[in-house]
């Protein structure tokens, strides 16, 4: 089947980086990116497809990716005829939000990392098959001590139980080195451009974040955001009580309904907010993580994000200066 695009926007992630509050927003505007000519494709649809797992994680028959990019084609053929009907002309763009481009985890596997070199066969397998006219690459980071936190909560949220040095064995090495990942995926064959942003900037407000980001199809400012409801539950971190309760109930728990009812039941009566949040690692080991990536960090700043604080993710507190860039959320 072939497809006319004209620019194609790639939103790469990565993990634990807003990804869901952008997904979910930017459903809500779907009908409104179909007015103005943008063809909108989501993680959730692509997991739909049968063989996505085979591409997402690269371990089933190589056989079976060929055909759950066949099945691509298909659904975005199927959006950019919604665009029309919607706008009167094709399709002007096409944005696919998926972070398992960087490369699903497997199951019961270390992060070895979080964007190991399944990212670059997996984005330049989409890239092939799509052939657009231009690609754009949307990348995001998150500072890594607050990404590996963030990344084990949510395996804990999940029914696990291990230690954070169980899932991270590597802590004194500097795996997480987003220089080198951004500079891989900037190399990727048909990547025109490419737009990194820290997820610290969220510190805003979810509006002003997703206002940011519509700026990658030529959007910002343009879209009414009343639709948008975020669900105040949706990933939240879980307080230090909620944490040392599920790391001593998790191992006693069986079954998808209990694991879910418990979940609720941290979050519910044990909140962030009412409760300190977890903080998974002490100020002395914060710091020696800081210390690891200053280097590759400051390089990420001045080489990809010239117009933010090139230090921000130098000392524990200088993610704060992130949370000003983006004054003030749009009004819904």
């Amino acid at each position: 089947m072939a497809l006319h695009i004209p620019r194609l926007v790639l939103h790469v992630g990565i993990h634990k980086t807003g990804t869901t509050t952008l997904q979910v927003a930017l459903e809500s505007l779907r009908d409104q990116l179909r007015s103005r000519g943008v063809a909108l494709i989501t993680i959730g649809q692509m997991k739909r497809l049968k063989h996505e797992p085979a591409w997402a994680r690269m371990t089933a028959d190589p056989t079976e990716t060929p055909l759950f990019l066949d099945e691509l084609r298909l659904l975005i053929g199927e959006e950019l005829e919604a665009v029309a009907q919607s706008s009167g002309e094709p399709a002007r763009q096409v944005l696919i939000t998926n972070e398992r481009m960087v490369g699903a985890r497997m199951p019961s596997e270390v992060d070895l990392p979080v964007f190991r070199p399944l990212a670059v066969a997996s984005i330049s397998q989409v890239v092939e098959a799509l052939q657009p006219e231009e690609t754009h690459l949307v990348v995001y980071t998150r500072r890594q001590d607050h990404l590996m936190e963030s990344s084990y909560l949510w395996e804990v949220q999940k029914g696990l139980f291990h230690s954070i040095r169980e899932q991270f064995p590597f802590l004194g090495k500097p795996v997480f080195r987003y220089f080198e990942f951004i500079e891989r995926l900037h190399g990727v064959p048909g990547i025109g451009s490419i737009r990194v942003r820290p997820f610290e900037m969220i510190r805003a407000g979810s509006l002003a974040y997703l206002d940011d980001f519509l700026s990658n199809v030529g959007l910002q400012g343009e879209l009414d955001y009343s639709s948008f409801e975020e669900d105040p539950s949706a990933n939240r971190s879980y307080s230090q009580v909620a944490l040392d309760l599920a790391l001593v109930a998790n191992p006693h728990l069986t079954g998808q309904d209990r694991l879910s009812a418990f979940r609720w039941f941290l979050k519910s009566f044990f909140p962030v907010g009412e409760f300190p949040a977890a903080s998974i690692f002490t100020d002395e080991e914060r710091a020696d993580l800081i210390r690891l990536y200053r280097d590759d960090n400051e390089r990420v700043f001045y080489a990809w994000m010239p117009d933010l604080p090139f230090d921000a993710y130098s000392t524990p507190d200088g993610v704060a200066k992130l949370g000003n860039v983006l004054v003030s959320a749009p009004q819904a």
